[in-house]
């Protein structure tokens, strides 16, 4: 890749190794916007970690070149949404669905990537996109299928 703007949705624990990672692929680091977890009954979630409990899940922006053109927003760096519960999900899934006004917030930054004339398709590509999920005008979108484990019995 010789320019892009790349989106990863990361844990606080892994947060430095992808940083890292992305600085060897000659990405660098623009911003972050952090998810604040609520559970369905209007509760903080608190999350077991190592040293102080997990409430969030971040999302950094990296940048690589500056032929992009990435608008200023005035968009929170914060969302305070709930979470999905597991169970509506799991089955069918390997990453929890985010909140919706992210693809928005993407979107607006990038406002070149949503159509392309030449091109005849958008330039946004969403990797572990949710196979429930409204397909987005713009977007290239890959599910991975889940199989479930069937355990052989004796």
């Amino acid at each position: 890749m010789s320019s892009g703007i790349i989106f990863v949705w990361v844990h606080k624990l892994i947060q430095g190794d992808v940083i890292r990672l992305m600085y060897e692929l000659d990405c660098r680091y623009v911003e972050n916007l952090v998810w604040f977890k609520k559970s369905c009954n209007n509760n903080v979630l608190d999350r077991p970690s190592p040293y102080i409990a997990s409430t969030k899940e971040i999302l950094l922006l990296f940048k690589k070149g500056d032929s992009i053109d990435l608008r200023h927003q005035r968009s929170p760096d914060v969302v305070i949404d709930f979470e999905i519960a597991p169970e509506h999900w799991i089955n069918e899934e390997y990453t929890e669905p985010k909140p919706a006004m992210v693809h928005n917030m993407i979107q607006t930054m990038l406002p070149g990537g949503i159509y392309n004339e030449t091109l005849k398709r958008g330039k946004l590509l969403e990797l572990w996109a949710k196979k429930s999920a409204t397909r987005r005008e713009g977007w290239i979108s890959f599910h991975q299928v889940k199989h479930s484990l069937q355990m052989e019995t004796e």
